[in-house]
């Protein structure tokens, strides 16, 4: 755009920079444009003007457009002003001047797409896109410029050197440090700001004093960055901070010092530059290709890679619409006659939409050809999810499965990483499987942000690290979230595709449906393993209460004699007592006879009698007559004794609380206690604890969670909605 105004100042007609007013009978001038034409031939506010164009400044003071101005001065001697064009507009210097300024657009948009999260390659590209400006418009400036080339010439100056300093110390990682400075400096560049506007809107004579300040402000700019560089290369923390810091400082000074010592200076100084300013502006040059250098040998500002697949699509699709926007326009140009005079609208409107038209179909064959020669290896989605299909089906180990699956996925995609974080809390998340040869910084990058970032929306997540992009996927079944998927960085510094990203969600809800079915499988061949060991020991416990108990009793009653009747009957008393004891333990009879109500109170009153403890139960929305269905009494009747079990056994408890509630979805048992929670919920992983109670309460369709904390207890918590059972 600022090309393009450019070259069309060039080639406008020629301006002084003169507004001209009556002053009595004569014609004077009333406003000067600070470093015009007029200007620098000497024309100040208040002369008198005597021709305008060659012609009698009173009969031509309504021509708009002023190319010469003959004028007299205050001590009355005739001073010719006139529109000079310089070197600087020749086609090579000007052409030269636009492509170095080109350099620097493309150098500082590509560190910013690369790296838009780093305050250094902000400033960086701030730095870049006042150069680019400057540069642009040096030729409309030199050459017979408008007014406005001046005030944008001299304003991106200005902001170039306002950056250059700030994009030092950030380079150097030492913003902080110089940060008062910094602000003093911002501050200058702000006074001459004020300074110049002044001068150009209100007393134009004040731009003498500006343009001392300017050159005096750009050198202490210059040579302050230099400065800040120069020490970072001399002591720097690091041999890598100091190598960038030279790579930097080369490239700045080689490019920048000469326009400073050879045309700033002493265009300041003599109002005359030892080298023309578009000679000396071609060689900051330099500075895009220090850094272009800087970034591909040794990654300065982070970037690993200063071109990626996405950067050339989007060079090839602006290329593209630049082609089809010159051919609507050649045919646009040549659509005259009948079909231009009769329906102007329709022809526009088809050209718009044959350009569209075309636009598409140009830029999917472009980036068809690019992929076909740059990029001939593409995402084989197809063998990618039979593979994962094979390790689901033929897996056995939930470890084993997800590791080939994420193993595959790494190599499809062609990642340095592909990480597999389990649990959504800072307490649980830990990794389950990783991949990649870059996977140990991955995960030390990706865990403490994981949850901060707050990654809770459905789909895929970007998390920017340095140059390279990751991204992150929820696993998540149903309505219950597993963990997380990170992927990346790509190999090379690549972006991911559009293609890729579509296959990562189509494997992710796989690879989550794949965790929790193995995972399932491997805890029921648990539970099932501990419950075949538990049936057993069970057994061996009532075999050792038969034979210690009512066996020898009975054996009691067989041999004894007849005097001892009144010993055999307390005998068989005892005897039926014990086995009635042993039968309660093994299914007690209230439970079918009365319900969960009356069951849960029997139990904590044989709890309270054998043991030194207060139980407690509150009911919330039920009585002792409420009947639930038998399997959902006798899960919760079992959930509740294991619970008491482990807590008095476990956990030391002194008091615990069972609290059962009627809610409009379910039913809702707690059991608390003030025990030391922690062993209690270790001991429960090991055995059968938690899997028993889930099991069982999978099988009527509900769920348990257990809090535990050393200081306030356990708290278990069973749920089992309504919907299962058909009850309400």
């Amino acid at each position: 755009m600022l090309v393009a105004l450019a070259s069309f100042a060039i080639q406008s007609p020629g301006e002084l920079g003169l507004k001209l007013g009556r002053c009595g009978e004569n014609v004077c001038v009333a406003w000067v444009m600070p470093a015009g034409h007029a200007w620098h031939d000497g024309a100040r506010p208040g002369m008198r003007v005597v021709s305008l164009n060659g012609e009698n400044a009173r009969a031509a003071v309504a021509l708009e457009s002023l190319r010469e101005a003959e004028l007299l001065s205050s001590n009355g001697r005739s001073l010719p002003a006139s529109v000079t064009v310089e070197a600087i507009t020749l086609p090579w210097a000007r052409n030269s001047l636009w492509l170095t300024g080109a350099l620097f657009a493309l150098i500082g948009a590509v560190v910013l797409v690369r790296r838009p999260d780093a305050h250094v390659a902000r400033q960086f590209g701030l730095f870049t896109g006042f150069m680019a400006v400057a540069l642009a418009v040096a030729p409309a400036a030199g050459g017979p410029h408008a007014a406005w080339s001046l005030v944008v010439q001299f304003l991106s100056l200005l902001g170039l050197t306002a950056s250059l300093p700030a994009f030092a110390t950030a380079f150097v990682g030492d913003s902080r440090g110089f940060r008062t400075a910094l602000r003093c400096f911002w501050l200058a560049g702000g006074i001459l700001s004020i300074g110049y506007v002044t001068s150009v809107l209100i007393r134009p004579s004040f731009y003498s004093a500006v343009r001392i300040g300017f050159v005096l402000y750009f050198v202490g700019g210059v040579l302050s960055a230099l400065v800040v560089l120069a020490r970072q290369a001399l002591v720097g923390g690091s041999p890598r901070s100091a190598r960038d810091a030279r790579l930097a400082l080369t490239g700045i000074a080689c490019g920048i010092l000469p326009f400073v010592g050879l045309t700033l200076i002493p265009l300041g100084a003599m109002h005359e530059s030892l080298v023309p300013s578009y000679v000396t502006a071609v060689l900051w040059g330099v500075i895009p290709l220090t850094f272009a250098y800087a970034i591909l040998r040794h990654q300065v500002l982070g970037i690993r890679r200063l071109v990626h697949r996405g950067m050339v699509y989007g060079i090839t699709t602006v290329v593209t619409l630049a082609i089809v926007f010159v051919l609507v326009v050649a045919v646009d140009s040549r659509v005259d006659g009948i079909l231009r005079a009769t329906s102007t609208p329709w022809v526009t409107a088809a050209l718009l939409a044959l350009g569209a038209l075309l636009f598409h179909l140009l830029s999917r064959g472009v980036r068809i050809l690019v992929d076909r020669f740059f990029y001939p290896a593409g995402v084989d989605s197809g063998t990618l999810l039979g593979a994962m299909r094979d390790d689901l089906v033929g897996g056995a180990h939930v470890g084993e499965v997800v590791s080939s699956m994420v193993t595959r996925l790494r190599e499809s995609l062609r990642l340095e990483a592909v990480i597999l974080f389990l649990g959504t809390t800072a307490e649980t998340l830990r990794v389950t499987a990783s991949s990649g040869c870059r996977a140990d910084e991955t995960i030390a990058f990706v865990r403490p942000r994981l949850l901060e970032a707050g990654f809770a929306g459905n789909g895929l997540s970007e998390m920017r690290w340095n140059s390279d992009m990751l991204l992150i996927a929820r696993l998540e079944t149903g309505s219950h979230v597993l963990g997380f998927l990170a992927l990346g960085p790509k190999e090379r510094g690549e972006v991911f595709l559009r293609e890729e990203r579509r296959l990562v969600e189509t494997v992710t809800p796989i690879l989550a449906l794949a965790i929790r079915e193995t995972s399932l499988l491997a805890e029921l061949r648990d539970v099932s393993e501990r419950l075949t060991d538990a049936e057993e020991a069970e057994r061996g416990r009532i075999a050792r209460d038969l034979h210690d108990g009512p066996l020898q009793k009975a054996i009691l009653l067989g041999g004894g004699a007849d005097g001892m009747l009144r010993d055999r009957k307390g005998v068989a008393r005892e005897l039926v007592a014990e086995l009635r004891e042993l039968c309660a333990r093994l299914r007690p009879a209230i439970l079918d006879d009365l319900g969960l109500v009356p069951a849960l109170e029997w139990l904590l009153e044989q709890t309270a009698q054998g043991f030194t403890v207060t139980p407690r139960l509150t009911l919330r929305g039920m009585t002792e007559d409420d009947r639930l269905a038998p399997g959902t009494e006798l899960a919760l009747f079992r959930v509740t004794q294991e619970a008491v079990s482990n807590a008095l056994k476990h956990g030391h408890a002194r008091s615990i609380h069972v609290s059962l509630t009627r809610t409009m979805n379910g039913v809702e048992l707690s059991i608390t206690d003030d025990g030391n929670g922690s062993p209690m919920a270790g001991d429960l992983m090991r055995g059968l604890g938690i899997p028993g109670m889930r099991e069982r309460l999978r099988q009527v369709g509900g769920s348990v969670s257990i809090a535990s904390d050393e200081r306030t207890g356990t708290m278990v918590s069973a749920r089992i909605p309504y919907v299962v059972h058909g009850e309400q």
